[in-house]
Formats: C-alpha cells, sequence, structure tokens
C-alpha cells in the first residue's frame, strides 16, 4: 500500500481540479468555435414568429400526467391552430382519458379543443381556447412553388427544450412514397412535430412531422394537404368515427398505385417474382450464397412507402412483400425439403391472438396446382392466408398470404405478402394479382 500525505493529496486534487477545468473550458471554446452563428434571416424569423407557436402537451385527465407533447402554430385570429395528428391523436382515439392544453412562448396556457383532422396527411386543426385578435402565420401562395435548394426553416419545440429555430433547405418532393412529402435538409427533433417550416418571408411552407433516421433528411407536410384540410366542412365530431372513412380512401388510393398497370417482374434465380413500381415501391435484394455452404438463398422484399400512424400501439395502411428462393444441391432432396418446409409459416391452426385493434386471425392453407402462364411454368404450391377484422373501423382487414412451391427437389420459391388496412374486396384483388405474377420460368 502506498500512504499519501493529506498535503500531497490536496496538492493532487488542487491540480487535477484545475486541469479539469482548463478541459472543459477548451471543450467549450471547440464547440463554440464549429457552430455556424445564426443567420440575420433565422434571428429575425425567429423573434417574428415566437408569439405564433405553441407547444402542444396531451394529458391524462386522472392525474394530468404528460402523455404526449408536440407543437402547433396559429393560423387565424380567432385562436385556430395546426398540428399533427399523431401529435393530438389521443384526443381522437381516446376523449374520455385524455385532454389536451396549449402553452404559449410566454408561458401562458389553456385547453385545446379539436376541431377536425386528416389521418392520412398527418395533421389536425385545433382551438386554443382564451385566445383572440392573434397574430398568425400566412401561407405561401400556390402560385410561388419552393424551388430546389431554397432556404426553409423549421420552428417547434424540440425535446420540451423551448422554442427553437432550425434552418435546412428544400431538396424536392420525397421519391418512392404514395404521397407527396417534402425532403428537408435540416435538423428536426421529437417535439418538433406540428410546427411551422417557413420561407424567408415568415410563411408557412409545410408542417413538420417526422424524421428519416438521417442526420439531416426530414419530412414535412407539403401546403396542398393543409389547404385541402382547411376547406374540407369541418367533421359532424371529430372523433374515431371519422377515422374509417379516411382508411377506406386510403386504401383506396393505395390499391389504385399498386393496381394501376401490371405488375414489373425480376428474375430471382429461375424464378420471375413481381417487384412493384419503381417509383412507388422500395426494394431491397439480399443474398447469402457461400462457397462452403451446402445451400444458398436470394431474396427480394419491397414496401410501400403508406403506414399510416392511429395509435402508439397501432399503425395501419401498408403493403410489403418478400420473396426468396432457395437451392440445396449438397442437401440432396430429403433434407432440402425439410428445410424449405421451415419456410411456410403458421398454419389454419395457429391464427394470432385478437387485441384491442384487430380480432382473432382466421386462416386456411391448401395445395394448389398453378397453371402455367406466359411467364412462369406449372407448379405446385401450399398456399396459406390469414385474414383478421379491424375492431375501430369496420369494413377493413388485415390480410397475409404465403405461397410456397412443393415439386421441386432441390430448389424453392416462398412469397409472402402482408396487407394492413384494406377492405375485403381489395385484398382478394391484390392477393390473386401478385400469385399470377410470380412463379418458375419457363
Amino acid at each position: 500500500m502506498i500512504r499519501v500525505s493529506r498535503t500531497a493529496a490536496s496538492r493532487i486534487a488542487a491540480a487535477l481540479a484545475a486541469l479539469a477545468l482548463a478541459l472543459a473550458a477548451s471543450v467549450r471554446a471547440a464547440e463554440t468555435a464549429s457552430l455556424p452563428p445564426p443567420s440575420a434571416a433565422g434571428q429575425r424569423l425567429f423573434d417574428s414568429a415566437r408569439d405564433k407557436l405553441v407547444q402542444l402537451r396531451v394529458l391524462t385527465r386522472a392525474g394530468s400526467s404528460q402523455s404526449t407533447v408536440g407543437s402547433g402554430f396559429l393560423i387565424r385570429t380567432d385562436g385556430t391552430a395546426l398540428t399533427n395528428y399523431h401529435v393530438v391523436s389521443l384526443l381522437v382515439m381516446e376523449p374520455q382519458r385524455y385532454r389536451a392544453e396549449y402553452v404559449r412562448v410566454d408561458g401562458k396556457r389553456g385547453a385545446v379543443k379539436l376541431l377536425g383532422f386528416d389521418v392520412v396527411h398527418d395533421l389536425a386543426l385545433v382551438q386554443l381556447e382564451g385566445v383572440t385578435q392573434a397574430a398568425h402565420f400566412n401561407l405561401r401562395p400556390e402560385a410561388e412553388p419552393l424551388r430546389q435548394g431554397e432556404k426553409i426553416y423549421s420552428l417547434g419545440n424540440p425535446l420540451d427544450l423551448g422554442f427553437a429555430i432550425s434552418e435546412g433547405t428544400y431538396n424536392g418532393i420525397v421519391e418512392r412514397r404514395l404521397y407527396d412529402t417534402i425532403h428537408f435538409t435540416g435538423a428536426l427533433n421529437p417535439g418538433m412535430s406540428g410546427g411551422p417550416g417557413l420561407d424567408e418571408a415568415g410563411r408557412v411552407i409545410g408542417v413538420n412531422v417526422a424524421g428519416t433516421g438521417g442526420e439531416l433528411a426530414n419530412l414535412l407536410v407539403p401546403l396542398a394537404y393543409v389547404r385541402a384540410l382547411l376547406a374540407a366542412p369541418p367533421p359532424v365530431s371529430p372523433d374515431k368515427t371519422a377515422v374509417t372513412p379516411q382508411l377506406l380512401q386510403h386504401q383506396d388510393a393505395m390499391m389504385r398505385a399498386l393496381m394501376g398497370a401490371p405488375f414489373p417482374t425480376q428474375s430471382l434465380g429461375p424464378a420471375t417474382v413481381p417487384v412493384g413500381n419503381e417509383k412507388l415501391m422500395r426494394c431491397w435484394g439480399q443474398s447469402n450464397a457461400k462457397p462452403d455452404k451446402p445451400w444458398r438463398t436470394e431474396s427480394i422484399s419491397c414496401n410501400l412507402q403508406s403506414s399510416l400512424y392511429i395509435e402508439q400501439s397501432f399503425n395501419t395502411g401498408s403493403v410489403r412483400w418478400t420473396h426468396t428462393y432457395r437451392r440445396g444441391e449438397k442437401l440432396g432432396a430429403l433434407k432440402f425439403s425439410a428445410w424449405h418446409a421451415r419456410s411456410m409459416g403458421g398454419t389454419a391452426a395457429g391464427g394470432e391472438k385478437p387485441s384491442r385493434f384487430l380480432t382473432r386471425s382466421h386462416c386456411n392453407e391448401d395445395f394448389v396446382t398453378m397453371a402455367a402462364t406466359g411467364k412462369r411454368s406449372k407448379t405446385v404450391a401450399r398456399v396459406s392466408t390469414c385474414v383478421r377484422a379491424h375492431r375501430e373501423f369496420e369494413g377493413l382487414f388485415d390480410m397475409s398470404l404465403n405461397v410456397t412451391s412443393v415439386d421441386r427437389d432441390i430448389e424453392g420459391l416462398t412469397s409472402t405478402l402482408e396487407l394492413r388496412g384494406v377492405s375485403f374486396a381489395n385484398g382478394m384483388r391484390l392477393q390473386q394479382a401478385f400469385v399470377e405474377a410470380s412463379g418458375w420460368t419457363p
């Protein structure tokens, strides 16, 4: 054991403290030097926008505990404000358990009344009670479209830290999405949802909605959908009964986009499979073929960017599918058959349990012989289908399909299709078209 005198220990402690202070000062200086100073336009916009911004808080009725936090902004003198649907979704789905309040920059607060919403484009109109003769934002005219690279500014209350402004640029409309969305190259953080995106004149060009997972690749709702919500007649009751018609319209738009033309296809090993319109679907390929393995797989997964947020525990309105080709000449027919069979998924007896939003799934499976067509040869497949009804939204269903070939010794093809929130008729139409577009190439 080494003993150190109290005097020496105190000197060591003082030296360490001085070193820590010096290091902290150095870090602060480096951070300050690396941060660009806010632009004059950004400072001006923020100063002029402060009294037009609000923070929106959804609270439990029982204990007034904070459940969700987002941003909003005034668009009329009577206290009408815009935000995202997902910020106030609990007011729509569970108004008996939740209420909302707003907080302005000066600390004043009051109750929030829901006026209307657009689930599909993630927008909501609210009334800020007690707010009259309010300063508000104006919308940029339709006659002045945004230009690529134009400077835009996003405002909101990030991470519940206080109101802030984020500078960035307009980089066009995001590709491969069912609905138009603005690509904002700038920072957006949780809590800024529902805040405004502004041009350099301080006019609204969009509404903050979401991040993409990229550091500076974020999304804004375009003004076209804002104008449509403002022009729509107010719902008789802005509650969850108004959600179903919007979801039905969404799934119709989704099916028109997917089935407006024959499925584009591509080769996967000796098979032909549907991949969807490249301007609409995102598809990714994967291969694990290695010389030292007795088997190999090639797969393609496609996803339509169309999922809708309903509540924290439930999304709907999406389509995705996967194709997997397997080959195992070194396994032999028996081992390959056992390995390939594991891909077949659940059976008719293994339906999913019911939940608040969905009934128990009802499944059926059968072995079918699919006839040859121009792009595929005759094959035998096991086809498994499952259907679940939406409890909250009448007329909508979740469907899944698994088609697995069973008539080849050392190779096989599995195609799966998952549909969320479609009508029964549309779901069956898409499943049929999907099956008819895939199979072994003659």
